[in-house]
């Protein structure tokens, strides 16, 4: 006999729908059915390790409930994310808190209808709460949520106010082309004269605004800046390196003024030749001006056009053209820092003004070189390392007192792809770092590369700190710094400041694939497994091919002993990764013993050849025989990995493998050498 008695109970409501379900199956069947299928799979596994529950499933959308609006704001960005690899699913999801009951099995409650209402707003990959879900989370920087405004819904009393979620990768819909589940326009008498009265109150104030408060909307506004790729308008598309460089310079130089936000350069960079909407990249970038730029090189004429436009108003805010002799390129990127500055009407202090006219070198062809070097560089492979190399030291050959080509050359070093053992490497790296610090002593690029060798990889934790802290406060728009204080804080206990220090590094560069790993790997060794596990593929949606994420999503899925998943995502790492020594082979190997399958683990360790073994960080091979309970040898790598100055021990304290040994002698000998005992 059923239950006639209803039961209530406050929740976050989470209601989807794929968009545009019957017609697929009309125009395709099959696929449609695939999609079904794949959305059905990933709701029941990411509603379930969300400790959430769904209510009703619709074939083509459900109804979900969670204790907590966090769990169900992550739940639907996990989603999401999923969706956006193919088969793609065209899914729009809806999220508000309020009181639901149960009678006869059914789901009834004012909550439920705004949940489904706010969801009819939405549209594919896009997702929308209810300010009461708001309130819940805008205090918590992993998520950006934008207002779409005030809502009349059907059979619902009160106007709602909608919020977009606005981090990177999800749509945030055009307020001007809203549709879904809305009260109809009504002709009442008493509403169209309300409804008058707003107008004509609403133009009085704008007229008064504009008469007696007419300052530049740019002065209230939080000073965020976004700088995209420079167009090259040239017919030589071989200017692709020159215009690419004129925006890194610009970017650098605007970065010189503290009072004002720049989004860093591999974040940028994501939008060259892009034809998203202005609004559109600012919601992702999280910033209110967008700097767009043109450049047009002719043997020594250049010809550059620069806007600075308000994204939320897409109004000019300033744009001045340039028609110069191309020796003036450097006074042409100081002169648009500063006009951006006096533009968002930003007080440049003395110490700023000194330092947008200072540069690094008034060689252009030396710049021009180096900025080829960057680019090699970035792309972060043991081929292009070595063309970067070349390049560093040709626009040293061409400026012998250029400092940011020392810095390029002892970064190639640093993340050693040379063949030299860390031993030969680093000290090279610290001998071109020193020769930057002697041309400028404060030059961030190369105190920061000091500082990582220094704590990374010397162990000199305390040490690096004031170095650091010290180009931060000269350079708060310097992410990297940021991003390597993080890891000191971090490592050496203070687990919460240096996630929050990542956090500021993820606000300066957004679309970083390196440092929303690194934000999945703090959560991870924090023991936030699932924040880890969805940040991580936060981060593979930025770069479905970096090893990394797959490597620490995998040791995530491990501690929650969800093997099967582990194994999966330890199969996508290359048997020799790039990566940290990362070796996909031996990470399966561990992943079975972990749970337990000892015939597997060996028949992938077997496959292991001598030559690639020797290449593995020793401290990786030391997790794989913690698995095995052979702790002596586990402890006898690690102590090799120490000698060999590896990376991977700046986790000792926080790495959650190493657990078993923690109470060991020779596991505390070893991290009190390190600097973390």
């Amino acid at each position: 006999m059923s239950n006639t008695q209803p039961t209530r109970r406050l929740a976050a409501i989470l209601f989807t729908d794929i968009v545009g379900s019957t017609t697929m199956m009309q125009r395709d069947e099959q696929s449609a059915l695939s999609v079904n299928r794949r959305y059905i799979t990933v709701l029941k596994q990411l509603v379930s390790t969300h400790n959430g529950e769904i209510l009703n499933d619709f074939g083509d959308g459900s109804l979900c409930t969670f204790s907590s609006a966090t769990q169900a704001v992550q739940c639907a960005m996990e989603m999401q994310q999923h969706f956006q690899a193919e088969p793609r699913v065209p899914l729009r999801i809806g999220l508000h808190v309020g009181e639901i009951f149960f009678e006869n099995e059914k789901v009834f409650g004012d909550g439920v209808n705004v949940a489904s209402r706010v969801q009819s707003l939405g549209v594919a990959n896009s997702i929308l709460f209810s300010s009461e879900i708001n309130s819940k989370i805008k205090n918590q920087q992993e998520f950006k949520s934008v207002s779409l405004g005030r809502f009349h819904f059907k059979n619902v009393d009160e106007p709602v106010e909608v919020f977009a979620l606005a981090n990177a990768g999800f749509i945030v819909p055009d307020k001007k082309k809203i549709e879904g589940k809305l009260l109809q326009k009504t002709s009442v008498k008493k509403r169209s004269i309300f409804i008058a009265l707003l107008l004509i109150i609403g133009a009085i104030s704008f007229f008064t605004y504009h008469q007696f408060f007419s300052l530049s909307a740019a002065a209230s506004k939080e000073k965020f800046v976004a700088i995209l790729p420079f167009s090259n308008t040239s017919s030589d598309k071989d200017n692709e390196f020159f215009s690419d460089g004129m925006t890194d310079e610009t970017i650098t130089q605007v970065s010189k003024i503290g009072s004002l936000k720049v989004i860093s350069r591999s974040s940028a960079m994501q939008y060259k030749n892009t034809r998203k909407p202005l609004k559109q990249i600012a919601q992702e970038l999280g910033v209110s001006f967008i700097l767009l730029g043109e450049i047009q090189k002719s043997g020594d004429s250049v010809r550059i056009n620069a806007q600075l436009i308000d994204a939320a108003t897409d109004q000019h805010v300033w744009s001045e053209y340039y028609d110069r002799n191309i020796k003036e390129l450097f006074a042409i990127q100081s002169d648009v820092a500063e006009k951006i500055a006096n533009a968002l009407q930003t007080k440049l202090s003395p110490a700023e003004k000194i330092n947008l006219t200072k540069h690094y070198t008034e060689n252009v062809d030396a710049f021009k070189s180096y900025r080829k070097g960057r680019w090699f560089w970035d792309k972060r492979s043991k081929e292009d390392y070595d063309s970067a190399e070349a390049y560093y030291r040709h626009a040293i050959e061409l400026d012998p007192d250029y400092a940011l080509a020392y810095v390029g050359l002892a970064d190639c070093y640093t993340y050693n792809q040379t063949g030299l053992s860390p031993a030969e490497a680093i000290p090279i790296a610290r001998d071109y770092v020193s020769q930057a610090l002697m041309l400028d002593s404060n030059l961030a690029e190369a105190l920061t590369t000091k500082a990582f060798i220094q704590s990374h990889i010397e162990y000199d934790w305390r040490g690096a700190k004031p170095i650091l802290e010290k180009v931060i406060r000269g350079n708060p728009n310097y992410a990297i710094a940021h991003i390597y204080y993080g890891n000191v804080l971090f490592c050496t206990g203070n687990a919460e400041a240096g996630i929050n220090e990542t956090k500021k590094a993820l606000a300066l560069d957004p679309l970083s694939s390196v440092f929303n790993m690194v934000l999945g790997r703090e959560y991870y060794q924090s023991r936030k497994y699932d924040q880890s596990i969805s940040q991580l593929r936060k981060t593979l949606t930025i770069n479905p091919r970096f090893n990394s994420a797959y490597v620490f999503m995998g040791y995530a899925l491990m501690q929650k002993k969800l093997y099967a998943q582990a194994v999966d995502a330890f199969s996508r790492v290359p048997p020799n990764s790039f990566d940290v020594g990362f070796n996909g082979t031996l990470l399966l190997s561990y992943a079975y013993s972990a749970s337990g399958d000892k015939k597997r683990a060996k028949d992938e360790f077997d496959k292991i050849s001598k030559a690639d073994y020797q290449k593995i960080d020793p401290a990786l091979l030391a997790q794989f025989y913690i698995s095995l309970g052979n702790f002596n040898e586990a402890l006898k790598l690690l102590e090799h990995a120490y000698d060999r100055h590896s990376l991977m021990m700046g986790a000792m304290r926080t790495e959650p493998i190493y657990d078993p040994i923690r109470n060991e002698p020779r596991f505390k000998a070893l991290l009190k050498k390190t600097g973390l005992g």
